[in-house]
């Protein structure tokens, strides 16, 4: 369990922090005034450090140098928290020392995510300054140290990129014996590899992670994505870490490399289910409120018309009520692709619920264009659909609103949307209805 302190003074985000960070299974400790900051760290440091940027007293910038300049303070790693996103800023943040951003709002997943790693980056710096003496008193027992750690890890020369040793991982993971590895520059040998590590040009290239430790003298991270030789995702972690000699020079860079792409594929599964509807894989209601969110922004700053149409299968009840729950979870599916495959690529369909679902059309030009969409979702609807051996005919009722002529604001287009389904529905169903324009039953 770390011990993790937060810094910023804003109440209520600290107290969801500090719940987030107990919740993880580690001691959260806060504090609302900076000023106080550097008595607090001395008093007791903590593991990790989340420090606001923006703070009306001392702003993040200025304490992250001061502690930066304090020695016993400076190995404390830490997370820059901020609603800006001034590159410039971000750029002087990690230049100072930052780990890590994260920006507001807090996103749950992604802070926990840099939490753990700035935690394990942390732990593996500490491994590696713990076993430099190590290194340099016997190179048999680093060898053992080194070949039982599961990341693949080398070690360079700073100048020339050779590589002066290699662990057993890293050798694997080259499918290269030893000698073929030790005495070779790192570019030659991940040239021909599928590696997630960019194909740089050497020691002068802005590209690679090594010249970044270099140029600072710190240890450096880096997360990257690219493909192994079969196709599949790779994610990777790589960290530089510089081995310094008797003078205080590094003359060794060491690179730890960690294959993360489980983590990153789990958190990528887990945020797909949070917005999409796991049946139909359609974006869920959530999703569909924050495409129309921007549907809306951009018809306003372009001058657009944006449609919004809601549809409501007829009599889907009587369908799972006669075939059965799995036939009609297989008409949904197939009611999501059709409707998908009569709208662009940059509309949107969704599932709201049930039987009920939803699109948005932008960068709609009348609405007449908007009744075309409609009639061929009607008649792609209308073919027969093939359910657990029954051939079964739907029809659906839609309703539609347009923006700005019924409204510019998501909820009231929503709603005006809903009436003229209802419309749709006293109307014999099967039709579409606008919410006030003139109408004609497709």
């Amino acid at each position: 369990m770390a011990r993790i302190l937060v810094v910023d003074d804003d109440g209520q985000a600290i107290e969801q922090t500090a719940r987030l960070i107990a919740n993880a299974g580690h001691s959260a400790d806060f504090l609302l005034e900076s000023p106080y900051l550097l008595h607090k760290l001395e008093a007791s440091p903590p593991d990790l450090l989340l420090l606001d940027v923006n703070m009306p007293e001392l702003d993040g910038v200025t304490l992250l140098k001061r502690i930066r300049a304090t020695p016993h303070l400076k190995e404390i790693p830490v997370i820059m928290i901020t609603g800006e996103t001034d590159e410039a800023l971000i750029q002087e943040c990690f230049q100072l020392g930052a780990v890590d951003f994260v920006n507001k709002p807090i996103r749950p997943l992604e802070l926990l995510s840099r939490i753990r790693i700035a935690l394990e980056t942390k732990a593996h710096i500490h491994a590696i300054q713990a076993q430099r003496n190590a290194l340099q008193q016997a190179k048999s027992f680093t060898d053992a140290i080194l070949n039982s750690m599961d990341e693949a890890i080398c070690v360079i020369d700073p100048d020339s990129h050779v590589v002066l040793e290699a662990n057993r991982h890293f050798l694997e993971q080259l499918n290269l014996p030893r000698h073929r590895v030790v005495g070779e520059r790192c570019v030659a040998l991940l040239a021909d590899k599928s590696r997630s590590c960019p194909s740089c040009q050497g020691p002068g290239d802005e590209t690679c992670i090594l010249r970044t430790t270099i140029g600072s003298g710190e240890a450096s991270c880096r997360e990257t994505s690219g493909h192994t030789p079969q196709g599949e995702p790779l994610h990777t972690l790589i960290h530089t870490l510089p081995i310094r000699n008797a003078t205080g020079q590094a003359d060794r860079i060491v690179c730890l490399e960690r294959d993360i792409t489980q983590t990153r594929e789990m958190e990528n599964r887990l945020k797909h289910l949070a917005f999409h509807d796991p049946l139909t894989h359609l974006p869920n209601r959530q999703l569909f409120h924050d495409r129309l969110h921007q549907a809306l922004a951009q018809g306003r700053r372009h001058a657009q018309m944006v449609a919004v149409m809601l549809f409501d299968l007829d009599h889907f009840k009587h369908i799972n009520d006669t075939l059965g729950h799995a036939a009609g979870d297989q008409l949904l599916r197939e009611v999501a692709n059709r409707l998908k495959s009569c709208v662009r690529e940059s509309d949107t369909v969704a599932r709201l619920g049930g039987d009920e679902f939803t699109a948005v059309l932008t960068n709609v030009s009348d609405s007449s264009q908007v009744r075309k969409v409609a009639k061929k979702m009607l008649k792609a609807l209308g073919r027969k659909f093939y359910l657990t051996g029954h051939k079964v005919t739907v029809t659906s009722s839609i309703g539609v609103s347009l923006y700005p002529h019924d409204g510019d604001e998501l909820a009231d287009l929503i709603d005006k949307a809903d009436k003229a389904l209802y419309q749709a529905k006293n109307a014999g169903r099967n039709t579409v209805r606008f919410y006030a324009v003139p109408e004609e039953t497709p």
